[in-house]
């Protein structure tokens, strides 16, 4: 099949309307789109603004969460007195051992005021942790539970009079959760050591029950942190996004009242 001239001229013919039609039809979209560019621009600013208002309140909703818990924190401080040791929590003190122990006096020392540190490496010198007072005293802890007393000879005590040289402590306390032989006993007071025995631990620190009224509350208190940290977040990005509209609203503004 051969085309001839006329037909050639035909199809350019065609071929041209149909790019101008094309041409006019992009024009027209583009000129709409124009037009529509600012009512585009200003509804998401407005949906922007909404949406700001209401991760806005919900931020205070769960500020003021925080700060009901935070009052927890120090109703549970406040009220010490009221967590005796009843019999059956004696006797799961008796049983304790190990990290589950030491945890749980560790966070009582916390709640009492102490400030907690942690020995350069683990159990340096025969030390689970030093505890430092609010007058910046420090004083060597070592948690000894029924399983270990064993451990208690005059080699073990040196190392923890080392210990406390090390990490310039004026004292050191051993809590042990059973009773010890009195020589052993005799041995740690001749060394001017601090012994917390079952019937003392009993009578000068609070129950374990306020280390779990502490890690609920802290649990709580965590989780409403990050809760409130994201909101907050999200009324930051929709500030952003404000911003940024509102620069391009007033950019199309400038450029249409040069024209």
């Amino acid at each position: 099949m051969s085309f001839d001239l006329i037909d050639l001229a035909i199809i350019s013919l065609i071929m041209g309307i149909i790019g101008i039609y094309a041409y006019y039809r992009y024009r027209e979209e583009k000129h709409k789109e124009q037009q529509m560019l600012i009512p585009t621009l200003e509804s998401y600013r407005e949906k922007y603004i909404k949406e700001r208002k209401l991760f806005a309140e919900k931020a205070e909703t769960l500020r003021k969460k925080l700060e009901e818990i935070e009052k927890e924190f120090h109703k549970i401080k406040a009220n010490i007195n009221n967590y005796k040791w009843t019999e059956d929590e004696k006797e799961i003190l008796r049983n304790l051992k190990g990290t589950e122990y030491e945890r749980i006096f560790t966070i009582i020392f916390e709640i009492l005021g102490f400030k907690v540190l942690e020995p350069e490496i683990y159990k340096d010198c025969n030390i689970d942790i030093i505890i430092e007072t609010t007058d910046n005293k420090r004083v060597c802890v070592d948690f000894v539970d029924y399983t270990q007393r064993k451990k208690l000879n005059e080699n073990y005590i040196k190392e923890l009079l080392k210990g406390k040289e090390k990490y310039n402590c004026q004292s050191i306390w051993i809590l042990t959760n059973r009773f010890l032989d009195d020589d052993v006993e005799d041995m740690i007071y001749e060394y001017d050591i601090n012994l917390f025995e079952f019937n003392q631990l009993v009578r000068f620190f609070p129950s374990y029950r306020i280390v779990d009224d502490y890690d609920e509350n802290r649990t709580k208190y965590h989780n409403f942190e990050l809760l409130h940290k994201e909101t907050r977040d999200e009324v930051i990005r929709r500030d952003l996004w404000i911003k940024e509209v509102e620069e391009k609203l007033e950019e199309i503004k400038r450029k249409r009242g040069k024209k």
